[in-house]
């Protein structure tokens, strides 16, 4: 695996942060109860997208996240993406997130007229009580009919995201995520394991994540079951049938620039990582004055960008170019991973083995310094 950016950023991320309601695992910078500041927060979008067209180049990507951006509605919805439309390049994987509930023929028809060419969906289980652990509203139904109004509007890709080491979760309940989803047919899906992340729900509650052997027991089961189902393991959390890889992630994991844009919201552009800061009245007023939303920005050194292309590249199933990448920290520590099997090593590069895969983070603290 390679690196070396176009001419111009070629990725763009858009955080839509409106929520019905916050999920128990959820530390993400979403805003609840505030629909009525929807059209203003749009105003806002559009201006940073304007204040921000110089470093684009022609988009390969444009990823909608958040939050839950279908609240936002498919006139809006519509209003944004005719925006960007203009500066998309031929092809472009054009990606919306949205919460089964939202979803119908009506909006996934509007999001195929704007040009979107992938819906992400957050299913998470099959499981009721699964869902109930993680204050998911959407239940299997509202996920079934989702996918069916997706494929109708004729929208080329759609993906799917579960997860897994939730508390209480059982191989059983593995099992029945397993041929639920595949029987979905989605062309992606990101299978995530469940973090306790500080300041959610979940890790203020009574509920404790499953103990380190039975999260890799069903990781590995999960990776096995979509493997057996046709779909390829590109990413340590992604699957996908041949081709329908998601090509906005790909661009993170291969450490390219990108421009986010909206209320908390990272960008890293060259030697430079910017975060807006979170707070949405903050936001909204400083874009229509002119003004640049609040924000930090940080150098990112050589060191950062070295260690944050091992640690990202490794986690794809192609081999990561050390000369792209730079030295490891501890290379005398390559030959020991290459012994136990871990990673294997040809003309200048370095690939994970299938049980490396497994065990990548370890893999990473031998090889790199992390602070």
């Amino acid at each position: 695996m390679t690196g070396g950016d176009p001419a111009g950023v070629a990725h763009l991320y858009v955080h839509l942060p409106f929520c019905a309601s916050r999920c128990g695992y959820c530390a993400f910078v979403v805003e609840v109860g505030r629909e009525d500041a929807r059209d203003a927060y749009l105003d806002a979008v559009l201006a940073e997208l304007e204040r921000e067209r110089a470093v684009l180049g022609a988009l390969d990507t444009v990823y909608l996240g958040g939050g839950t951006p279908t609240l936002m509605g498919a006139e809006r919805l519509s209003r944004l993406l005719g925006a960007i439309a203009p500066m998309l390049a031929p092809g472009a994987e054009v990606t919306v997130e949205a919460n089964p509930e939202t979803m119908d023929d009506a909006l996934a028809a509007s999001l195929a007229a704007a040009g979107v060419s992938r819906v992400s969906l957050g299913a998470q289980s099959s499981r009721p009580h699964l869902l109930g652990i993680l204050d998911r509203r959407a239940q299997p139904g509202d996920a079934e009919r989702a996918v069916r109004a997706v494929r109708t509007a004729g929208i080329p890709r759609l993906s799917m995201d579960l997860m897994l080491a939730v508390p209480g979760q059982s191989a059983g309940d593995l099992a029945a995520d397993l041929e639920w989803v595949v029987a979905q047919d989605p062309d992606h899906v990101s299978w995530y394991e469940l973090e306790f992340k500080e300041g959610s729900a979940i890790a203020r509650g009574p509920h404790s994540p499953p103990d380190d052997e039975l999260a890799a027991d069903l990781y590995e089961q999960a990776v096995e079951g979509l493997e057996d189902a046709g779909y390829r393991w590109y990413e340590l959390a992604n699957f996908a049938r041949p081709g329908a890889e998601c090509r906005h992630s790909l661009a993170y994991w291969r450490a390219r620039d990108y421009l986010g844009i909206g209320v908390g919201a990272v960008s890293t552009l060259g030697g430079e990582r910017r975060r807006n800061a979170p707070g949405l009245d903050r936001y909204i007023a400083a874009l229509p004055g002119g003004e640049e939303p609040p924000r930090t920005r940080e150098a990112v050194d050589a060191d950062t960008r070295r260690r944050e292309r091992w640690m990202l590249g490794t986690r794809l199933d192609e081999p990561l170019d050390v000369a792209w990448a730079g030295d490891p920290d501890n290379p005398e520590a390559l030959v020991v991973l290459e012994d136990r099997g871990l990673i294997e090593r040809r003309d200048g590069t370095v690939l994970l083995t299938r049980r490396g895969r497994l065990l990548q983070n370890a893999v990473m603290q031998q090889i790199m310094d992390f602070a």
